[in-house]
């Protein structure tokens, strides 16, 4: 008897193991694709990507509250201004791309624009009336609650970080400090840890709260600007927020959307096309530095002769990303005899989802950090003329949008899954997001690590690596340098979403600081 019941007992184990050996190997199976990778235990409905904490509480703030996607990015984006103020701000500009569940996406141009005047380096900014424009239009909350805690961290202070202190180090060189002596308290850059409040920010803000963007383009601020700049009252009433069609293609049986032009998403998807076309992320790793910088070569020379702000310039997206058009590129790629541009490094980046699956994926910039360096009634201008050439389609002309590097990006498949993802780095962001996308959809690695891996950026036959990069199968064609600068590889930030079961997956950069956060 006791030898039929260990006979029994022993069979029972055996089939118990073999039943959770099958689900294990099942679940493995279901999971392997880097869009299905998202953290398990982990069922949230919403969520928040971006380069600061402070910035990325506001927006899940909002989301608790019963805010959408785009109430929570505008509550972003004027916080950003107050606590990373060299990245972004009302003295600049940006895009917004949204896209609701299965539907259509739609893009907001608030770039700056070339005042009347051809003299200075100002653009006209375009923050202020861009995020009027999308509150009034897709937003839920009031705009007045929305600024709030800008105004309240631009007022009470917050803590500053290593990153916001770290760059205003470097850039004393090209700033008055004396005039900005609550970013350099006795001619110093301030030190991480301390606390820096902004009270006449604070209160440009307040005014922007309770007039509305009329504050900012025909009120005392509109005269303000005037006064300290080439640009015109006129230029400032006469500002308009752009809406139109993101640029969509698919790749490796996804759907990319990304930002039009004059923005670079056109750039982006064709180098992603061609890298999917070339199987970069299986070939021999000493084909593959090769191939990346061919890639890159054939994108940017396109860039210099087809993209350019459309009211100057006439373009067909779909043409620039269609399957012949990338066939055409990669078999017959040829050099640029165009004008190169000028893009800083410093732009700011964030994507947000809320809990109806809307995604909002956000680029704000200022140019350089800091912009020009010079405030106007607490906040930073930007200094976006640079960024135009003296060819076309770039050329500068007044009302026109510089173009630029900038390519928020919505990747997404029908019912299953989405993701929101970009990156600050001037010239180098189509490079940077290739390398993730390409390593994250194609060679099925998890969305963080192929963040964290180290990058490498091409400049004609210069190749700059960070110190972690194993350098021995780069050709020895290539120039190698070694740039430990973090800011210069970018700061991606990216969040990813499963429709099934609303389990999210987010990347932050760590050469940023950059967090995720979600919630339910």
């Amino acid at each position: 008897m006791n030898k039929k019941l260990l006979l029994f007992n022993i069979v029972a184990v055996l089939l118990l193991i073999g039943v959770i050996a099958a689900f294990f190997m099942t679940q493995s199976s279901t999971d392997l694709s880097p869009k299905k990778l998202l953290k398990k235990n982990n069922d949230h409905s919403y969520g928040v990507s971006s380069s600061n904490s402070l910035a990325a509480n506001v927006g899940m703030d909002v989301l608790k509250e019963g805010g959408n996607a785009v109430d929570a990015a505008i509550a972003i984006s004027y916080a950003l201004n107050v606590v990373e103020p060299f990245g972004s701000g009302i003295g600049g500009g940006g895009g917004m791309l949204i896209a609701k569940k299965d539907q259509p996406a739609t893009f907001i141009d608030y770039r700056e624009t070339a005042p009347t005047s051809m003299s200075g380096k100002n653009g006209v900014p375009g923050f202020v009336a861009g995020m009027e424009y999308i509150q009034q239009k897709y937003g839920t909350k009031s705009m007045s609650d929305l600024i709030q805690p800008a105004v309240e961290y631009a007022e009470k202070g917050f803590e500053v970080d290593s990153l916001l202190s770290s760059r205003l180090y470097y850039s004393r060189g090209r700033m008055d400090v004396d005039d900005l002596s609550a970013f350099y308290p006795k001619g110093e850059a301030i030190e991480e840890g301390e606390t820096l409040s902004q009270p006449v920010l604070a209160k440009t803000l307040i005014k922007i709260q309770r007039e509305g963007a009329s504050a900012f383009y025909k009120g005392d601020l509109a005269q303000d600007l005037a006064d300290a700049t080439p640009i015109s009252k006129k230029d400032l009433s006469s500002y308009q927020v752009t809406e139109t069609k993101p640029v969509v293609s698919a790749y490796n049986g996804t759907e990319v959307i990304s930002a039009p032009p004059p923005f670079s998403g056109i750039t982006l998807i064709q180098m992603l096309k061609m890298a999917e076309k070339e199987n970069l992320e299986t070939m021999p790793d000493k084909d593959y530095y090769e191939t990346m910088n061919r890639i890159k070569k054939a994108a940017y020379s396109d860039r210099l002769k087809q993209i350019g702000d459309p009211d100057f310039h006439n373009q067909n997206s779909s043409e620039l990303v269609s399957d012949d058009y990338i066939t055409n590129l990669v078999n017959h790629p040829t050099s640029s005899s165009g004008e190169g541009d000028e893009e800083h490094e410093s732009t700011t980046h964030f994507v947000v989802i809320d809990s109806e699956g809307t995604v909002v994926s956000t680029t704000n910039t200022l140019s350089n950090f800091f912009g020009t360096g010079e405030q106007v009634d607490g906040f930073f201008l930007n200094n976006n003329a640079d960024t135009f050439g003296s060819k076309e389609p770039n050329n500068r002309e007044p009302g026109k949008r510089a173009r630029t590097f900038t390519a928020p990006t919505i990747i997404r498949e029908k019912g299953e899954w989405a993701m929101g993802i970009g990156s600050p780095g001037g010239t180098r962001i189509p490079q940077i997001l290739t390398q993730v996308l390409s390593k994250n959809l194609e060679g099925n690695e998890p969305l963080q690590e192929a963040v964290n891996e180290p990058r490498f950026i091409f400049d004609d036959s210069t190749i700059y690596i960070e110190p972690d990069l194993d350098t021995k199968n780069i050709p020895s064609a290539f120039r190698i340098e070694t740039k430990e600068s973090d800011v210069f590889y970018g700061g991606i930030q990216a969040l990813t979403i499963n429709f099934q079961d609303k389990q999210m997956e987010g990347a932050g950069d760590p050469r940023r600081n950059g967090v995720w956060k979600t919630g339910d």
